[in-house]
């Protein structure tokens, strides 16, 4: 069941942020930006819960950016510990 989503700026400002966010992440070969956006992404993560507090809302903004935010956090950990273990060995 859907519910009726009130769609404040804040919300559609967030999932444009996390899409740079994540395009950033692909792109960027610098160290320092991939642990800057590993350690970033879980504090998306924790922010993606307080703009969308209903994880159960099948609204598709909400879907949209809940699977962004997860793909951003796996990318970018993942992402960090490949290129850090290549670059410091």
């Amino acid at each position: 069941m859907t519910t009726p989503l009130v769609v404040a700026p804040i919300k559609k400002w967030f999932v444009s942020f996390v899409v740079v966010v994540v395009i950033v992440t692909l792109w960027s070969q610098a160290i320092w930006w991939l642990a800057s956006s590993a350690f970033g992404s879980l504090i998306i993560l924790n922010l993606q819960f307080l703009v969308f507090p209903n994880t159960a809302d099948r609204h598709w903004l909400n879907r949209l950016c809940l699977g962004l935010v997860f793909a951003l956090v796996l990318i970018a950990n993942l992402k960090f510990i490949i290129v850090s273990a290549m670059v410091f060995h």
